[in-house]
């Protein structure tokens, strides 16, 4: 009687394994279509991808990348992780450099099931580190509300002023720190 029991709790355990997975399969497959499957999907898996890419003149692992709105470090030690929700809304992100904030970068996702595939490269150009975010949804690319916001600091380290930049890196606005 226990070894059938045991069997039938095994075989439940081996089916439920096997849905598990057939569903992210095909979850994957529509991931960016609006359906139950991707709904609750969504919820369950991280399809979005992030990848960042430096110059020869930087270091990779010297790049940190934080998810502003989770609190999940989504890069560090030259690897990406997981770590990018499917919400709806602003997607914040925090660049940081020998653990100092160079960036922060967002977009605005107009819909909780869309999975997009981030890829940063990093250029030094006279000085200083420039970001080239490309955000790739399948066929389509989202901007919306895009934005860049640098944080310039003085010799001493200390945090002399946040330039907010359009996506084109065009400065829009300007907040000096005085302390």
């Amino acid at each position: 009687m226990k070894l059938n029991k045991n069997r039938k709790l095994l075989l439940i355990l081996i089916v439920g394994i096997l849905c598990f997975y057939g569903f992210k399969n095909y979850a994957e497959k529509v991931k960016d279509e609006h359906s139950i499957a991707t709904s609750i999907s969504s919820k369950l898996y991280d399809f979005n991808t992030f990848e960042l890419t430096v110059d020869s003149n930087l270091n990779l692992s010297d790049f940190k990348v934080v998810n502003q709105n989770s609190g999940t470090t989504i890069f560090a030690y030259g690897k990406s992780r997981k770590g990018i929700d499917n919400d709806y809304g602003h997607r914040l992100f925090e660049l940081y450099y020998k653990d100092q904030k160079l960036y922060e970068f967002g977009h605005f996702s107009t819909n909780n099931w869309y999975t997009f595939d981030y890829n940063l490269n990093l250029n030094k150009v006279k000085n200083r580190i420039e970001p080239d975010l490309k955000i790739m949804r399948g066929k389509n690319e989202s901007y919306n509300d895009f934005f860049y916001k640098r944080f310039e600091y003085n010799e001493n380290g200390k945090l002399d002023r946040i330039s907010f930049l359009t996506l084109g890196k065009e400065v829009y606005n300007v907040k000096e720190i005085n302390e």
